[in-house]
């Protein structure tokens, strides 16, 4: 499966044509790129027409530029309005071409012909491109940005009307005659989409004030209208119960299962299934990004059958794909079957439970600070969700929401997004507790049958130092009678980079990188992870993200950003308004 198909490229190239199209046209009407004489040319050939036209040209450049990106993305009615755009563009090219050449004729400028029709060949060469072309675009469109932009389109067009209707009205000096009201009515009308109205004026000067102010009037409501009906198809991600009980049966029954397969099952991701029903994708969208994040779900055999779902939705969508936090195992299978790139992020802490103790010099800095903890009077216990009182979950639940530092949720990856729910009655919870007051909580989600994942990590402001290796041990000693094989820990973000660089003899690059790292560490926690999984000797097991091409790698990165919640949304940046007491 080709990374860019036939189909993409040529939309690319319409999308760019369309780009320099529309840029150049803006440059034709900007008084600094171009002589003010071709302005005034058009005047003295039609005064009454030109103006008109050179706003209504303006009007359908504006929302041709507008439709180019939706165009690169194969958007329908992108296809639609710049094919409709185009066509008009080219008669109002042959109309100012016919009247500016009629002028012409008693003293020829070749610059000028050669202008009007180089732009008359590119307007043609695109809209023949877009005719040839438009079985591919067949992008999927969300049908509330239709009913958004038809309600912006005539609350505004509303608005505009009774403004025009009374500047023209009771601008008295504009005209040689005077204006009645039907007139003022006319005149609105005609001057929003570029057109000039039934009477004189006083003065090109005037004529031209009022038609650019009426023209910019439609310009900014056909502007508004078509950002709104251009809008990408917008997820509302929700987990359906029959969806949820489809991929624990997966879960239950699979014989390949990764430690974030569990993460599956958090309420606000959509899945995407193979046509067999054997494998199963999560993901989310962000900022038009379409991420899944851990391994594909179910049978091996079919996940490239998921995978090629998976592409199609995006496609459909007009949505990037990108697979965030996937095994070296699944990132290869990845690669093969879509050609994208990959690049290593990071490695995941798993603590193999039988190789586990706090003997021996490595451990030495666990062993003390267990020691002290111990000493302070914190104990630690463990349990499974099933088997907790249910005045006991939520008492643990409300001092969770009580110790939560901010509003913005981390790591959505690895985050189910639930705290001692019984629905999820194999989720294993440890607290710590002194003087019978719980100060510190964990929560592992089941990874297969025999091990756990950390899923959420708290603790009371005024818990010491030392509490979550306290839990940590509690937890391995707790599965470890049970025959589990592994606890998995945090995500270290580019741990090998921090490894390397500190190695005697490590070159410059390791070292830089490594020191751009702990300064962005200030911000983002990476270093304190690394360093704190670190200290229980764990296996690294190393994550991928998978990305079409470099090009698209800075809008992936910032759409994980997002779905991490480290990056705030924008409604979030905005001044809070204060609530009534």
């Amino acid at each position: 499966m080709a990374s860019l198909t036939d189909n993409a490229r040529r939309s690319r190239l319409v999308s760019t044509l369309l780009y320099i199209q529309s840029l150049a046209l803006f440059g034709f009407f900007s008084l600094d790129l171009f002589p003010h004489f071709i302005r005034k040319l058009g005047v003295q050939a039609n005064p009454t027409f030109f103006f008109g036209d050179e706003v209504a040209s303006i009007l359908v450049a504006s929302c041709l530029f507008l439709s180019a990106r939706s165009i690169k993305l194969r958007r329908r009615r992108a296809w639609i309005f710049a094919t409709t755009l185009q066509t008009l563009l080219i008669v109002f090219s042959v109309i100012r071409s016919v009247h500016i050449f009629l002028e012409l004729n008693r003293n020829p400028h070749l610059l000028l012909q050669t202008l009007g029709l180089s732009r008359l060949v590119l307007e043609v060469v695109i809209l023949s491109l877009l005719l040839r072309y438009r079985n591919i675009f067949k992008t999927i469109a969300d049908p509330y940005t239709r009913r958004q932009g038809v309600v912006f389109f005539f609350r505004s067009s509303l608005l505009a009307l009774l403004l025009g209707v009374v500047i023209v009205y009771f601008d008295r000096h504009s005209f040689l005659t005077s204006v009645s009201l039907s007139q003022a009515l006319e005149i609105t009308v005609k001057g929003l989409v570029g057109v000039s109205g039934p009477v004189l004026f006083v003065s090109a000067a005037r004529q031209e004030r009022l038609e650019f102010l009426l023209g910019g009037l439609g310009i900014l409501i056909a502007v508004g209208t078509l950002i709104r009906f251009l809008k990408p198809a917008l997820l509302k991600s929700a987990l359906s119960s029959e969806n949820a009980h489809l991929v624990r049966g997966l879960l239950e029954h699979s014989s390949k299962r990764d430690s974030l397969s569990y993460f599956a099952l958090r309420d606000n991701k959509s899945v995407v299934w193979s046509p067999n029903m054997k494998a199963v994708i999560p993901y989310s969208v962000r900022s038009s990004v379409m991420i899944s994040t851990g391994d594909p779900i179910g049978d091996q055999e079919s996940w490239p059958a998921a995978m090629a779902a998976f592409l199609n939705t995006a496609e459909m969508h007009a949505w990037i794909p990108a697979i965030y936090g996937c095994s070296e195992e699944a990132g290869e299978i990845w690669v093969r079957e879509t050609g994208y790139d990959s690049l290593e992020i990071g490695d995941e802490a798993v603590v193999v439970v039988k190789d586990f103790t706090t003997e021996g010099p490595v451990m030495k800095n666990v062993r003390q600070t267990l020691n002290r903890i111990n000493r302070l009077g914190y104990t630690a216990k463990s349990a499974f969700v099933r088997d907790l009182d249910a005045s006991f979950r939520e008492d643990l639940a409300v001092k969770m929401q009580q110790w939560r530092k901010s509003q913005d949720e981390r790591g959505f990856s690895m985050a189910l997004g639930r705290f001692c729910d019984p629905i999820d009655p194999d989720c294993l919870i440890t607290w710590c507790e002194r003087e019978n007051e719980v100060v510190s909580m964990l929560q592992f989600v089941p990874w297969g049958d025999n091990s756990v994942s950390l899923d959420l990590m708290r603790r009371a402001p005024s818990a010491d130092t030392g509490v979550n290796e306290l839990m940590i041990q509690q937890t391995i000693n707790f599965v470890k009678p049970l025959g589990f094989d592994y606890v998995s820990l945090n995500f270290a973000s580019f741990r090998s980079i921090f490894e390397k660089g500190k190695k005697l003899g490590a070159g410059p690059i390791a070292r830089i990188m490594r020191k751009i790292l702990i300064f962005f560490s200030h911000f983002v926690q990476m270093e304190s992870l690394y360093r704190f999984n670190a200290k229980f000797a764990p296996v690294w097991e190393p994550r991928f993200i998978v990305y079409p091409s470099i090009g698209n790698i800075v809008r992936v990165g910032y759409a994980i950003l997002r779905i991490e919640g480290l990056f705030p949304e924008f409604s979030e940046m905005l001044p809070k308004r204060a609530k009534n007491k």
